[in-house]
């Protein structure tokens, strides 16, 4: 089961699971095929009883799966569920978005390339329905079919498209 959130909104409700720096990490070493305790911890530096916590959560809340692999005793791989392995498009934003604004132009430690040929991946940048790139200021709410009665008063569905 998921921590509980305050807050009707997918931003925060998002962050509840995936704002910690750690958890991305271990998402970053999983997408690039981690699967043990050992791994993630040498390949993140997170002291053992936080990456304890941080795997059990992340199991608990869907994005990894545990597996007993019955090596000396008891050993477990982790796996990305579905839920974990949709994050594929938010960890190459974030690379793509510290590359350019944390390290700057020239200076990026990793570059993101299709594995098969080799070329740099494009900036990722939101599509509507039929392919048009747009950006925020395209962009408006309105309340979703799970809105609770104050997001529908702090969004009325009629503001929609307004200016």
């Amino acid at each position: 089961m998921s921590r509980p959130h305050q807050q009707m909104c997918p931003v925060a409700a998002s962050l509840n699971q995936l704002g910690d720096m750690w958890t991305l990490m271990i998402v970053r070493e999983a997408l690039n095929g981690a699967t043990r305790f050992g791994d993630f911890r040498r390949n993140t530096g997170i002291a053992k009883n936080l990456l304890a916590a941080r795997l059990a959560q992340m199991v608990e809340d869907g994005i990894l799966s545990r597996h007993d692999i019955g090596q000396r005793g008891v050993r477990h791989e982790y796996r990305l569920t579905p839920k974990g392995q949709s994050l594929v498009p938010v960890m190459v934003a974030i690379s793509q978005w510290g590359n350019q604004w944390v390290f700057g132009e020239g200076r990026a430690p990793v570059a993101l390339v299709h594995r098969e040929t080799g070329e740099p991946i494009a900036p990722l940048r939101p599509a509507n329905a039929a392919g048009a790139m747009f950006d925020w200021r395209d962009v408006r709410m309105r309340p979703g079919p799970g809105a609770d009665a104050a997001l529908m008063a702090r969004i009325p569905s009629n503001r929609f498209g307004e200016e």
